[in-house]
C-alpha cells in the first residue's frame, strides 16, 4: 500500500561561495544532496473547535527545506568540511532560522575555524530584514566570543563583524538575550503507540512552525536553557510550548489500516529551567486536533501512517491556534 501524500516546498539551493572567507578547505567542501522526505498532507474540517483531517493514500516524492537540512548538518554533521559547506550555505540566507544556527556554531563549535567562519557569515547574512529576535542572538554570540573566545583570531573577527552591525542592534530592556522566547519542550505520548522517533520529529515540527510564523520569537537559546535569573538579566519574556500525542486508534481491514491520531498542544509562560510552567488565566491555554491517515497494515506501513498523521496533525494545530494565540499574548503585552 503506498504510503500518505506528501507535500513540501523546495527552496533555492545555496551554491556559491563566500569570497570573505580566506579558508582553502571551504572551496572543496561539497553541498550534501538535498535529503527526499516525505510529509503528510492535512486537510483540515473545523468543528465544534476540533480539528480533523484525512490523509489521502498516493506517492509524491518531496525535498526537504534546505536550510532546515543545512542547520540540522552544522549542529550535527561530525565531518569538519561538512560543517563549514553548512556555514557557506546559511550565510546567503537573512531568515531567522539561518543566522541562530550561525550565533550558535559561533557560540559552541569546537572547531576555532568553523567559529571564525561563522563570525564572518553573520556579518553577511545579517541585516535589516532577518527578524529581530534572530538579530539580538546573534549579537548575544558575538559579544560572548568578543569576551571569552579562546582563539584570537574569532575575536578579530567578531569585532569587525560587530562593529558593521552595530547600527542593527536593538536596544534590550538588559543584558543580550532576545525579547520574547519560546521553549520547545519534549513531545509525550499518552497513546504508548508512537514510533520512537516520532515525538522528536514533533517537537521539531513544533519549533518550525513556530520560528516561521512568529520570525520575530526566537526558538532557539545560546547554550544551554536559561534559568529564571538569566531570563530577567536577559529581559526576556519566555514561554513553554509543548506537545502531546494524546490518543491513537489503529483499525485494519484486510491489507489496510486506518489510524486516527489526537493531539495536543499547550502553550504558557514559562520562569527557566529552574522553574515551571504558569498557568495564568488569559496566558496560557490547550488546543487539540485530530487526523487520519490511510495506509498497509504492515507493522512498518502502520508505523509510517501513525508519524504522518502525528506530525501533519502537530504542524497544522501550532499554526492555526498556538500561534496565533501566542501572538495575542504579545500584543497584549
Amino acid at each position: 500500500m503506498p504510503s500518505p501524500r506528501v507535500r513540501m516546498s523546495a527552496r533555492e539551493t545555496i551554491h556559491d561561495s563566500l569570497a570573505m572567507l580566506a579558508v582553502r578547505s571551504i572551496a572543496r567542501a561539497r553541498l550534501a544532496s538535498v535529503r527526499q522526505g516525505y510529509r503528510a498532507r492535512l486537510a483540515p474540517i473545523l468543528a465544534v473547535g476540533l480539528l480533523s483531517a484525512a490523509l489521502a493514500a498516493s506517492t509524491s516524492p518531496a525535498r526537504a527545506d534546505v536550510i532546515d537540512d543545512e542547520v540540522e548538518q552544522l549542529a550535527r554533521a561530525p565531518g569538519y568540511k561538512r560543517r563549514l559547506a553548512a556555514v557557506l550555505a546559511l550565510s546567503k540566507s537573512h531568515e531567522g532560522r539561518a543566522v541562530l544556527a550561525l550565533a550558535r556554531a559561533l557560540d559552541q563549535d569546537p572547531e576555532a575555524q568553523i567559529r571564525r567562519v561563522a563570525a564572518l557569515a553573520l556579518a553577511k547574512s545579517v541585516d535589516e530584514t532577518t527578524p529581530v529576535a534572530a538579530r539580538d542572538v546573534a549579537f548575544g554570540a558575538l559579544d560572548r566570543a568578543i569576551a571569552r573566545d579562546r582563539d584570537s583570531k574569532v575575536r578579530e573577527i567578531a569585532t569587525r563583524t560587530l562593529q558593521k552591525l552595530e547600527p542593527l542592534r536593538t536596544p534590550a530592556p538588559s543584558g543580550d538575550g532576545p525579547a520574547v522566547f519560546v521553549h520547545v519542550g519534549d513531545a509525550g505520548d499518552l497513546s504508548s503507540q508512537t514510533p520512537r522517533d516520532t515525538l522528536v520529529k514533533l517537537s521539531k515540527t513544533v519549533r518550525q512552525v513556530v520560528a516561521r510564523r512568529a520570525p520575530d520569537v526566537a526558538t532557539e537559546w545560546p547554550g544551554k536553557l536559561p534559568t529564571s535569573r538569566q531570563l530577567a538579566a536577559a529581559g526576556t519574556r519566555a514561554f513553554m510550548v509543548a506537545a502531546t500525542v494524546s490518543a491513537v486508534d489503529i483499525t485494519k481491514d484486510g491489507g489496510k489500516a486506518t489510524i486516527a491520531c489526537t493531539v495536543s498542544v499547550r502553550i504558557a509562560p514559562w520562569n527557566g529551567t529552574d522553574g515551571a510552567e504558569k498557568w495564568v488565566a488569559h496566558k496560557a491555554a490547550s488546543a487539540s486536533g485530530s487526523g487520519k491517515a490511510m495506509t498497509g497494515s504492515s507493522p512498518p506501513q502502520v508505523a509510517g501512517g501513525i508519524r504522518d498523521c502525528v506530525l501533519a496533525v502537530g504542524e497544522e494545530l501550532t499554526a492555526k491556534q498556538v500561534v496565533p494565540f501566542l501572538k495575542r499574548l504579545l500584543a497584549d503585552g
